[in-house]
């Protein structure tokens, strides 16, 4: 008898380790999607990131760009605008030149 016993101790220890095994493989399934889902979000997280800092980027280097062609605009502008007071300048001493020295 006590041999029937033991072997019905020992069937009992291994449905309770059975069972405890499946609870483990099912907690380790659980913690497993979790951090799969977890992973995900950050991926999407991430993802939305870089396309923001992109666009930023990208308007960023829109604004700066336009900043320098204005400026570059307004440099050529005063540049324009000096050759042209020279050449009124020098226009007005030729046309005096002309008629002081030449039309006598």
């Amino acid at each position: 008898m006590q041999g029937l016993e033991l072997l019905n101790d020992l069937a009992e220890l291994e449905r309770e380790l059975a069972k405890k095994l499946d609870e483990a493989r099912r907690s380790a399934e659980q913690r497993i999607a979790g951090a799969e889902e977890e992973a995900r979000r950050i991926l999407v997280s991430a993802d939305a990131e870089i396309r923001q800092m992109a666009d930023a980027l990208k308007a960023r280097i829109a604004k700066e760009s336009e900043t320098y062609a204005e400026e570059a605009r307004a440099l050529g502008e005063a540049e324009a605008e000096r050759i042209r007071q020279r050449a009124d300048l020098t226009i007005d001493r030729a046309v005096e030149y002309i008629l002081l020295e030449v039309l006598p």
